[in-house]
């Protein structure tokens, strides 16, 4: 089986690789491509060469959608990714399936296993124009609040923070702007990406961008370090630090 596998993170690929080796008999990886630059140029002359691609949705040099802007792929795509499933139900329909980051052997087995059962569909045109569309989506939904008597607005990925204090729910930029939000932080909370967003406590959401360093705290608790520096509270509460530590592995994050 011809492989390619687009991954910028070194360990990640190596792992994806010793897994294959274990399952696949005859595996030729081709190549590891760690960037859209890079990805687009492979594509262009060698990608009828490949079997099926392992594909992680953030490269060094942006997301892997804007592959599919200037190259047509002919190849079965399994997604690596941390993405969370309102994404993921997109690659559901055009792809053969997702692996979620860390990958487990036995889902990658599963994987394959559907790779076999479809490869008979040889060479179909994957249309991910709707995956792109609610990965943009996504990532640039907007939040409106209102200061001075005008409506203003945050897009989702310049959010470093949400904190609620003196009965207002703000968001802070990464660039140390402050905005006003017109949602409570539990209609917050649910909106924002769970990946990319966690509630640490009862007044606080984080992105996990805005972490520069995490520390422990007492009472079995984590303080957190942000950029911009917060003057609240950035503490980790006690229920939530499992759950918080199984976010930054990239798991699901249930509160039952």
């Amino acid at each position: 089986m011809n492989v390619i596998i687009f991954e910028d993170e070194k360990l990640n690929a190596d792992r994806l690789i010793q897994l294959l080796e274990a399952l696949v008999p005859r595996l030729n990886v081709l190549k590891v491509i760690e960037s859209i630059d890079e990805g687009k140029k492979w594509l262009a002359t060698n990608g009828a060469d490949a079997d099926l691609a392992f594909m992680d949705i953030q490269l060094s040099d942006g997301n892997c959608f804007e592959l599919f802007q200037q190259t047509e792929v002919r190849m079965p795509v399994i997604f690596t990714t941390a993405y969370d499933k309102f994404a993921l139900q997109a690659f559901k329909v055009h792809s053969i399936d997702y692996l979620m980051k860390p990958i487990d052997k036995t889902e990658l087995e599963r994987a394959l296993q559907k790779f076999s059962y479809f490869k008979p569909q040889a060479n179909p045109v994957l249309d991910l124009s709707r995956i792109a569309e609610a990965f943009y989506r996504q990532e640039n939904t907007r939040f409106i609040g209102r200061a001075n008597n005008q409506i203003v607005y945050v897009k989702s990925k310049d959010i470093a923070c949400i904190y609620y204090a003196d009965g207002i729910t703000k968001a802070i930029t990464h660039a140390g702007k402050k905005v006003p939000l017109d949602y409570s932080l539990d209609q917050m909370d649910k909106l924002l990406n769970k990946t990319l967003f966690f509630r640490i406590n009862r007044k606080m959401i984080v992105c996990i961008d805005a972490i520069v360093k995490i520390n422990s705290y007492y009472n079995s608790r984590l303080i957190l370090q942000l950029n911009p520096e917060m003057e609240l509270d950035t503490v980790v509460s006690r229920e939530r630090v499992g759950l918080f530590k199984s976010w930054l592995e990239g798991r699901e994050t249930t509160v039952l």
